[in-house]
C-alpha cells in the first residue's frame, strides 16, 4: 500500500486520525530527546548522522499528513468559528471576538 492510500485511510477514520496525530506528539518527544542525547550516550559521528537521517525521513512523513489535515480544516465552513471557539477557550476571547468582527465586516466570516 503506497503513502497516499494511507493518508486517504486514515482521513475515514477520526479516531484514528487524532490516535495518530497524538502518537505524533509523542513521537516528536521522544525523537527530541533521543538526539539531544545521543552523543552523551556514545554515539559516533557516523551513528549520530545514521539516525538524524532515519528521524528526519520519519518527521517528513508525519508533516505531509500534518500538513494535509491542516489543509482540509482550513477549507471547511466552520474554520472561523473553531478558531475563535479555540482563541476563547485560551482565554483569548476579546482576540476572537475582534477577529470575528473584522472578518465579519470584510464579509469573510461563514
Amino acid at each position: 500500500m503506497n503513502q497516499q492510500n494511507d493518508i486517504i485511510n486514515l482521513l475515514r477514520d477520526k479516531s484514528g486520525l487524532i490516535q495518530y496525530l497524538l502518537k505524533t506528539i509523542m513521537d516528536a518527544d521522544r525523537h527530541t530527546n533521543g538526539l539531544m542525547n545521543m552523543k552523551s550516550r556514545g554515539f559516533s559521528n557516523e551513528g549520530m548522522l545514521e539516525n538524524v537521517i532515519k528521524v528526519t525521513a520519519i518527521q517528513a512523513g508525519q508533516m505531509k499528513v500534518i500538513a494535509l489535515v491542516t489543509l482540509l480544516l482550513a477549507q471547511s465552513a466552520d474554520f472561523d468559528t473553531m478558531v475563535a471557539q479555540l482563541l476563547n477557550k485560551m482565554g483569548r476571547g476579546e482576540e476572537a471576538l475582534k477577529a470575528m468582527w473584522e472578518a465579519k465586516m470584510k464579509g469573510d466570516w461563514r
